[in-house]
């Protein structure tokens, strides 16, 4: 059967033109189907660089750079990448939280949230009935840390009861073990080095004009000056801690 069958079919012959045609179809559609294979690739690698690059990008967006600690009660902490922006607002206490709360300052540049906080209700009033305000700057990256250092020194000048200086990075996790922002526990470690018998809950429960204040009560005072006696923003507090870099007046 197979025999008459492949003798029913021998005198068909293909053409050669349609031989040829059919040749060149097979190949133009090997050939799409190749450059289909490497479009998708291409699409694939290039679909997986920008995958690659916004994680980067990402990664170096929420990295911590410096972090800039306001302190008046309320605390709070504004945390800055290497762009300038905020990238995380911490409050303590209740109040701290409510003031981070009432202000809009995610990613924001570091100068328009340090201007929201400072010229704040919250902040303005409690410097009109004579308390204490301390911006601390936590260096991480050192060029961007004075550059922070000098601006906050710069838009409170003239200001009074106002004191501006760096802190020292190795020092960021003790605060935060001891539930203190960055800049009451510069003061609280004055204390604690002159033989204060103050508590860091106690502490963190006290505006920075009590503290300064404590310091003077005691006669604790860092820099062996009359804390009360400033003039102008001006005042003689250094604290522990700040590794040569010292006190700017504001």
């Amino acid at each position: 059967m197979e025999h008459k069958i492949a003798e029913a079919f021998r005198p068909i012959r293909a053409e050669e033109a349609l031989k040829a045609r059919t040749l060149e179809n097979v190949l133009e559609a090997a050939a799409r189907r190749r450059r289909l294979r490497v479009k998708r690739l291409s699409l694939c690698a290039a679909a997986g660089c920008c995958c690659l690059l916004l994680a980067v990008l990402c990664g170096m967006y929420f990295t911590p750079t410096s972090v800039i600690s306001i302190d008046v009660n309320p605390s709070l902490e504004l945390t800055v990448n290497r762009f300038d922006r905020v990238i995380a607002v911490n409050g303590y206490q209740e109040d701290g939280e409510a003031l981070a709360a009432s202000l809009d300052l995610l990613h924001l540049s570091y100068s328009q949230a340090v201007d929201r906080v400072v010229t704040s209700q919250t902040v303005t009033e409690c410097l009109a009935r004579g308390e204490w305000l301390s911006i601390a700057v936590v260096e991480m990256d050192e060029a961007q840390g004075e550059e922070i250092l000098q601006y906050v020194s710069h838009c409170t000048a003239g200001t009074q009861n106002v004191s501006c200086h760096a802190v020292a990075r190795e020092e960021v996790a003790q605060a935060h073990d001891h539930g203190l922002s960055y800049g009451k526990y510069q003061v609280y470690l004055d204390i604690c080095a002159q033989g204060g018998t103050l508590t860091a809950q106690e502490a963190a429960a006290m505006t920075m004009r009590e503290l300064l204040d404590q310091l003077q009560e005691d006669g604790l005072s860092a820099a062996g000056e009359d804390q009360s006696g400033s003039q102008g923003g001006q005042n003689g507090w250094q604290g522990q801690g700040f590794h040569g870099r010292g006190h700017h007046g504001c």
